[in-house]
């Protein structure tokens, strides 16, 4: 796994510990190694230069916005420092006003009344613009992310890093329910939504048609020749989908499964919300949607390192040695070292994002009714 230099600038330092501390058991858990430096300044300047840094990811906590240090280190990696990317952690608690997750977007950068180093002609360029809108000038080499918590903070920093936590159960019974909430209020888009968890906002966002995609994995051009694992689609998944409405077949089918396999035909009925023919054609895409997810096929392998690669995204999938040329859904990204030290992501790769999950409602007892009844006749009589 890729190893991260984590540096913490200087606030309280025995705050700062235990902050940094707890950055470093996420970054674990999401299987990161993590060498914590000395909490202070310069302290991943000075690891950076050192030949023992080749190949490592510096991620720096930082509790102000400087647009210097961005700089520095946009234009030292690949030159005099020997990381191969920096993230900056912008703790949000101790500077709400420039490190939240607002600040970064709105707050207009000047060079830092501590910057004994760089000049106001060597920060030109980037002044007046906002820490995003430096980090997407400099995105080869440097990105953000911010948190209202350290914990916070972590989780979405292994996120921009491609990688994923596991805190299912580290919220309790709260986060239980409100899981349990929105899967209800999804529950009839399965298929054709998913879900995403940006910084502090959910977003329910319908599922991008996979041929819109720009990102490619060819076996000639990006792919790790020998890491190519791919599980077979299984023989009895459907792959031919009809529904009847108003007397007309409305089909969609996987000639190529078909091919291999025969037919494995579903016939569905439309259900009470389809009522016209787009309806009728919409309702058949959702299912076929949700077959696909059921199809057994997964491909793992590992490509040279991008930040182009994350989870939840589309690519198409080019592996002539294994008769495979089609589109399939990211739904798991980590970052990784090879044994030289080149920077490599292992990808899991589907034919369909996953299902919300099943919900289902509640049975309603009789002295439940009978309750419900006795108050609304209660109130009909007022």
């Amino acid at each position: 796994m890729v190893t991260v230099l984590l540096a913490c600038d200087r606030d309280n330092i025995p705050k700062d510990q235990k902050n940094q501390a707890t950055i470093a058991k996420i970054l674990e858990d999401a299987g990161y190694t993590v060498e914590k430096l000395a909490v202070g300044p310069n302290n991943l300047q000075s690891k950076s230069k050192e030949s023992s840094s080749k190949g490592k990811i510096g991620v720096y906590m930082v509790n102000g916005a400087d647009i210097g240090t961005y700089k520095d280190f946009a234009d030292g990696i690949g030159s005099y420092y020997n990381i191969k990317y920096c993230y900056f952690a912008l703790q949000g608690w101790i500077s709400p006003s420039t490190c939240s997750c607002k600040g970064a977007k709105t707050v207009k950068l000047s060079k830092a009344h501590d910057d004994n180093y760089s000049s106001v002609s060597y920060t030109a360029n980037v002044s007046g613009k906002t820490t995003a809108e430096v980090m997407e000038m400099y995105k080869s080499k440097i990105a953000y992310a911010c948190g209202s918590s350290p914990e916070e903070l972590g989780k979405n920093l292994v996120k921009v890093m491609g990688g994923s936590t596991n805190d299912s159960n580290s919220s309790g019974s709260s986060a239980s329910t409100i899981r349990e909430a929105l899967k209800k209020a999804v529950s009839g888009w399965d298929g054709e939504a998913e879900i995403r968890i940006i910084d502090d906002t959910v977003y329910v966002n319908k599922i991008k048609d996979p041929t819109t995609t720009k990102l490619v994995v060819n076996e000639f051009e990006n792919v790790i020749y020998d890491s190519v694992s791919v599980t077979d689609a299984n023989p009895q998944t459907t792959n031919k989908i009809i529904l009847t409405y108003n007397g007309e077949r409305l089909s969609l089918s996987d000639e190529l499964a078909i091919k291999r396999f025969g037919e494995n035909v579903l016939e569905i009925e439309p259900d009470e919300f389809v009522k016209n023919r787009n309806d009728a054609i919409a309702f058949l895409q959702r299912n076929w949607n949700k077959s696909r997810r059921d199809s057994g096929r997964q491909i793992e392998l590992k490509v040279y390192g991008d930040l182009q690669w994350k989870t939840g995204l589309w690519t198409r999938v080019y592996l002539p040695r294994f008769f495979i040329d089609d589109y399939f859904y990211i739904s798991r990204c980590t970052g990784d070292e090879d044994s030289t030290g080149n920077w490599t992501n292992s990808l899991t790769l589907v034919d369909y994002p996953p299902s919300f999950g099943t919900f289902e409602e509640e049975e309603t007892t009789e002295e439940e009714t009978e309750e419900d009844t006795e108050i609304t006749d209660e109130e009909d009589t007022t």
